[in-house]
Formats: C-alpha cells, structure tokens, sequence
C-alpha cells in the first residue's frame, strides 16, 4: 500500500519531534511501517527503540 504524503510529512514531523534524523529513519519507510503493522507512531517508535536498545531477558541478567 502507498502513504499518502500526509502521512509521510507527519512521519516526518513525528520523528524531528522525538529528535530522530531522518537520514537515519526515512519518514516514508517510517509511515509506511506503520501503516502496514497497524501501529501508531508512537507505537511504532516505543517497539523500535525496544528492539534496538535490547531489553533483558532472564537469561541476560548477571547472575549472583
């Protein structure tokens, strides 16, 4: 499906607001992301920054 570019300039105004560039997150590739998993942005944003950022699993964890 293609964003409109609405979306994208949201997308756009989205991520300068989260202090994201844009060179590095397309706001098209962003919007259309988003657009495809059903996602808000913020969503969309709170799952990336999880997934890059890495969250600890039990087995992470320094043992005692």
């Amino acid at each position: 499906m293609a964003v409109s570019g609405e979306e994208i300039r949201q997308a756009k105004k989205f991520l300068e607001n989260k202090n994201v560039s844009i060179k590095k997150v397309k706001p098209r590739l962003f919007a259309q992301a988003s657009d495809d998993l059903g996602h808000t942005f913020d969503q969309l944003y709170i799952k990336l920054k999880k997934d890059v950022n890495g969250t600890p699993d039990t087995s992470d964890k320094e043992k005692d």
